[in-house]
C-alpha cells in the first residue's frame, strides 16, 4: 500500500482526498428473485442521492472470462469504466475474493484496509453474500444487513438461519424488509405470516425485538419509490467508513454488544 508523502503540502493533500467509502451489505438467504429487484433499485437510489456504488456479488465466483474481486485483490488495483453510456453502478463478481479476505483471521481492519484501497475512489461498496460469509467480513462493525422477507414459508427458514448466524455469530443487527405483492399487499404497518413468525422465533428463541418494514415488490420497469429511497436513507445510517488503517464505526456501533450476552437459544 502507497504511503502518504510527508511534507508541507501533505495538510492540503489531505483536504483534496474524495470522502473514503461506505460499505452496506445485503444478505442472500437463497431468494434471489425477491432480493435482486430490490438491490437493483436499491443501487439506483443510491446512484440518484449522488453517489457511485460497487457491487462485491458474492454469490458468482471469479473467473478467468469472468474476472472479479480475486484478480484485483492479486494485482492490488481495481479501475471502473470512465465511458458515460455504463450503468451508474458496477458489478463484480466476488464469490473467491470474499471468502479469501474472510479466512484473514489476523485482522480484521486489515481485510477492510483491502477493500479501501480497491475502492477508494467509489462513494458505496455494498456487499452481497450469505449470513455465513458476511459475519467474519463485517463482524461487531456495527453495520446493518438488509434481509428481504418473502411471503414463501421457506423464506422463514432461511432468513430465520440467516438472522441468528448474524445476531449470535455477527453482533450484527439486520434491516428487515418484507416485499408485499401488489395484489395481496396487506395494509400500512400490517405484517405477514412470514414476518410475524420471524419476529416471534426472534423474540423466543433469540431474545431480539425484531421490526420489520414491508415494502411492495417493484415491477420491472419500477424506478425507485418513495419506500426504497426511505430505505436507502435507512441502510446510509447504518454503514461503516472505510480507511486505509483503521475501521470507523457508525455511531450505534456496539448497541448489540451491550445485550448480546442475553441472547440464548437453540434454535
Amino acid at each position: 500500500m502507497l504511503e502518504k508523502p510527508l511534507n508541507q503540502a501533505a495538510g492540503l493533500l489531505e483536504l483534496a482526498e474524495p470522502p473514503a467509502p461506505k460499505l452496506m451489505a445485503v444478505v442472500s438467504h437463497g431468494d434471489e428473485q425477491s432480493e435482486l429487484p430490490l438491490l437493483w433499485r436499491l443501487c439506483a437510489a443510491l446512484v440518484d442521492f449522488g453517489y457511485a456504488v460497487t457491487v462485491l456479488d458474492g454469490t458468482t465466483r471469479e473467473s478467468e472470462a469472468n474476472p472479479g474481486l480475486e484478480q484485483y485483490l492479486e494485482n492490488g488495483y481495481w479501475t471502473s469504466d470512465d465511458k458515460e453510456d455504463v450503468p451508474a453502478w458496477s458489478i463484480i463478481p466476488a464469490g473467491l475474493g470474499l471468502r479469501s479476505l474472510g479466512s484473514m483471521a489476523d485482522s480484521q481492519a486489515q481485510t477492510l484496509a483491502y477493500l479501501h484501497q480497491l475502492f477508494q475512489n467509489e462513494g458505496i461498496v455494498l456487499i452481497y453474500d450469505s449470513a455465513d460469509c458476511l459475519v467474519p467480513l463485517l463482524y461487531d462493525t456495527g453495520i446493518s444487513p438488509l434481509l428481504v422477507l418473502t411471503p414463501l414459508r421457506s423464506s422463514l427458514i432461511t432468513s430465520y438461519r440467516s438472522l441468528k448466524h448474524l445476531l449470535l455469530n455477527g453482533r450484527l443487527e439486520p434491516t428487515i424488509v418484507e416485499m408485499a405483492h401488489r395484489q395481496g399487499a396487506l395494509p400500512p404497518n400490517k405484517l405477514g405470516n412470514v414476518a410475524n413468525s420471524l419476529t416471534e422465533c426472534a423474540k423466543n428463541f433469540l431474545g431480539y425485538g425484531l421490526t420489520a418494514l414491508q415494502i411492495e415488490a417493484p415491477f420491472d420497469d419500477d424506478r425507485p419509490c418513495v419506500d426504497i429511497q426511505n430505505l436507502a436513507l435507512r441502510m446510509l445510517e447504518n454503514t461503516l467508513q472505510l480507511s486505509a488503517d483503521c475501521v470507523s464505526h457508525p455511531a450505534q456501533a456496539g448497541s448489540l454488544a451491550h445485550t448480546s450476552g442475553q441472547r440464548v437459544g437453540s434454535h
